[in-house]
C-alpha cells in the first residue's frame, strides 16, 4: 500500500486515481496534522463491502472457509456455466 502527502495527492491527484484503479491497490494520503485516508477504487471498495458481509454470517463464513479448504487440496471440479 502506498502512503503519500496531500500536498503531493493535491499535485498528482489524477495520476493518483489512475494508479490505485489499474493497481487495485489502496494509496493512503496524510494530512500535515498526521490524519489518514484512503484512496480505493469503487470496485475494490464493493469487493470489500461483498467479502464483510459474507463473513458476517457465521455458517456462511463456515461454507466458505470449507470450500477454500477443499480448493487448495485440489478438490476442484470445473464445470460449463448454465446459459439462460
Amino acid at each position: 500500500m502506498n502512503a503519500i502527502t496531500l500536498n503531493e495527492a493535491k499535485r498528482n491527484l489524477e495520476q493518483i486515481i489512475d494508479q490505485v484503479i489499474a493497481d487495485a491497490e489502496p494509496t493512503i494520503v496524510v494530512t500535515d496534522s498526521g490524519q489518514q485516508v484512503v484512496f480505493l477504487s469503487l470496485d475494490e471498495f464493493n469487493s470489500w463491502k461483498e467479502t464483510l458481509y459474507l463473513l458476517a454470517n457465521p455458517a456462511n463464513a463456515a461454507h466458505l472457509r470449507q470450500s477454500i479448504a477443499e480448493a487448495q487440496a485440489g478438490n476442484v471440479e470445473q464445470r460449463e456455466l448454465a446459459e439462460e
